[in-house]
């Protein structure tokens, strides 16, 4: 099992998580909302990728500084890229397969938060940014949020879940996918 640290994170007295997936052959830093000292300090090996959920200001407003320090690419969807003004950065669609740090990743195009929203899936895990959260899911009242989306993205991400699966949500802590499945009343039920 891929070892992914939880980084929590405080944005104006508001909770976020950024994940650093420590790989075989360094670091990936995943969502960058806040902090950035924090977040570099939780790197044990040499970065290779930042990789963004979404682009909202809790996931993305210490980007700039992590990027200059780590200098590394930054993976995100166009969308999402586009919308937040970041510049030079390596687009990311659904179904692309990533090979950083001696492991592979999958990506999986989960809007309904936001229009270019994704999900990263590391072996039997998933980096869900807030496509799921504690017994809830991501907001749909936002500008290009939809509650059919995400419906339909969380009906994508199911049918990977097993019994050993963890989200790794966007706020709050670590969660074990069938445990959701259970008691998060906005999981739709029939899928596994």
């Amino acid at each position: 099992m891929t070892e992914i640290e939880q980084v929590q994170l405080t944005m104006g007295g508001f909770e976020v998580n950024s994940y650093v997936i420590h790989g075989p052959e360094g670091d990936i830093i995943v969502d960058a909302g806040a902090e950035p000292q924090k977040i570099l300090g939780a790197l044990q090996a040499p970065t290779v990728a930042i990789l963004i959920t979404h682009n909202h200001g809790d996931h993305i407003g210490a980007l700039g500084d992590v990027r200059r320090e780590t200098n590394v690419p930054v993976y995100m969807h166009p969308v999402d890229a586009d919308a937040a003004g970041v510049r030079d950065y390596e687009p990311l669609g659904d179904g692309d397969e990533l090979a950083l740090a001696g492991l592979n990743l999958s990506v999986l195009h989960t809007p309904g938060h936001s229009p270019g929203s994704v999900t990263f899936v590391v072996g039997e895990d998933q980096v869900v940014g807030d496509l799921i959260l504690p017994g809830s899911v991501g907001r749909t009242d936002l500008s290009g949020a939809s509650w059919e989306e995400i419906e339909v993205s969380i009906r994508k991400v199911m049918p990977l879940w097993t019994d050993s699966t963890r989200l790794f949500a966007g706020h709050g802590p670590v969660l074990d996918a069938m445990q959701e499945l259970e008691n998060n009343p906005y999981i739709p039920l029939g899928i596994l």
